[in-house]
């Protein structure tokens, strides 16, 4: 080994005496600086100077700072805002544990106790065992708050909900940009402090631009030609309708909110419907109720963390309840999503406007997966701030919703 080295060592001095010792002293000064770097870091990892303690937070206080510049960025301010006494409530009065030992007896109870449970206060008994849940914490909290005077009997929300289930001409296979003409305007009016139906209304409206139905809208909607045929266009029934809803003292005395199953309704048929008219869409279509959401949130239907929205028969189902008269009838969906719309009334559901209508949407949009894209780009969600400022607007009118701009 020894002779290997010293003649490696003799091949260098051949190269060159000069050549030899500069590589010995490049390598011996690389060592130098490399073993002082790394003295120096050990050194500054040991010993951290005090100011940079300072200015490195935990991680703690870097998540409290980062909610605390957000919510200074964010004015949630409301005008003029709707106090209400549960606003005001003291958490720490004891009523709040026998209402979370009431909880846990429900939670660990079965449903036919669930249901005995419900008869015994008189409330409806019918539904899944999830749903008699929250209808039964919904009863007592209310109840055992009351009792001790937290809040008040007078019940908050909308005076009236109007629902709504447009039916529209269609094809088999209908293309993205299929004129849809709306061809049947049904409405059922529900009490939003009792939960009743009260009244419903229909007309029936004339497509101009595809006046013959197709074979498979007739055969979905039940719609017969000479129906239409015999109908006034989409602008006089939409005239006649807001004429009822003044007649009904909606948007003057009364506050309302549009209730639909799902985005379509407003977000294409009665856009689409306005468009062609060259109408504007009306005040009170501009932000509804949309009530799978509602639904989903108040019965905490939803087991994962994707929430899917329940459909018109998947909620009816939830409530033990059966669709009464035939599917895609405008008339009919629109009294059984009315129906939901009672129970969910009766169970204690303060239900809010969740979506509005964008006529101008944004062009420049995020990159998403098709399987992620926006099925409607006229419709977005409502927060429960914006809401909230709606319904203390609603709440101050003068001359009614429909003359309303926020």
């Amino acid at each position: 080994m020894l002779a290997r080295v010293f003649v490696h060592l003799l091949g260098n001095l051949a190269s060159g005496p000069f050549k030899f010792i500069q590589r010995t002293r490049s390598i011996s000064e690389m060592c130098d600086r490399e073993s002082k770097d790394l003295a120096r870091k050990e050194k500054k990892m040991m010993t951290p100077s005090p100011d940079k303690k300072k200015s490195r937070p935990s991680p703690r206080e870097n998540k409290e700072n980062e909610d605390a510049t957000c919510r200074k960025s964010i004015d949630f301010s409301i005008p003029t805002p709707i106090k209400t006494d549960e606003n005001e409530n003291n958490f720490d009065h004891p009523v709040y544990k026998e209402i979370s030992l009431k909880n846990g007896l429900i939670n660990k109870s079965d449903l036919s106790t669930l249901k005995r449970m419900c008869k015994e206060e008189g409330i409806e008994s019918s539904g899944k065992r999830n749903l008699i849940q929250q209808r039964l914490k919904n009863y007592w909290k209310h109840k055992m708050l009351r009792d001790v005077g937290l809040i008040k009997n007078a019940a908050k929300g909308y005076d009236f909900f109007i629902v709504i289930d447009f039916e529209a001409t269609c094809e088999e296979r209908n293309l993205p940009d299929y004129p849809h003409e709306i061809i049947e305007f049904p409405c059922v009016i529900v009490d939003g402090k009792t939960g009743k139906i009260v009244d419903s209304w229909r007309e029936y409206c004339r497509p101009t631009i595809n006046p013959t139905l197709s074979e498979f809208c007739t055969a979905l909607t039940g719609i017969e030609q000479q129906t239409v045929d015999a109908a006034e266009t989409f602008p006089e029934v939409l005239e006649q309708f807001n004429f009822w809803l003044e007649e009904k003292c909606l948007g003057t005395a009364h506050t309302f909110a549009l209730v639909t199953d799902g985005p379509f309704d407003v977000g294409r048929f009665l856009r689409l419907s306005c468009q062609q008219a060259e109408l504007e869409v009306p005040v009170w279509a501009e932000k509804w109720i949309n009530i799978r959401k509602g639904f989903a949130n108040f019965y905490k239907t939803s087991t994962t963390t994707h929430m899917k929205l329940p459909g018109l028969q998947t909620m009816l189902n939830k409530l033990d309840m059966e669709f009464e008269g035939n599917p895609h009838s405008g008339l009919d969906d629109a009294t059984n999503i009315a129906r939901v719309v009672s129970r969910m009334v009766m169970d204690g559901a303060i239900l809010k406007v969740n979506e509005k209508l964008e006529l101008q949407p944004p062009t420049e949009t995020k990159r998403v997966t098709p399987h992620h894209r926006p099925r409607l780009i006229h419709v977005s969600p409502l927060s429960r701030t914006q809401a909230d400022v709606w319904f203390s607007s609603c709440k101050q009118i003068t001359k009614g919703c429909k003359e309303l701009k926020l």
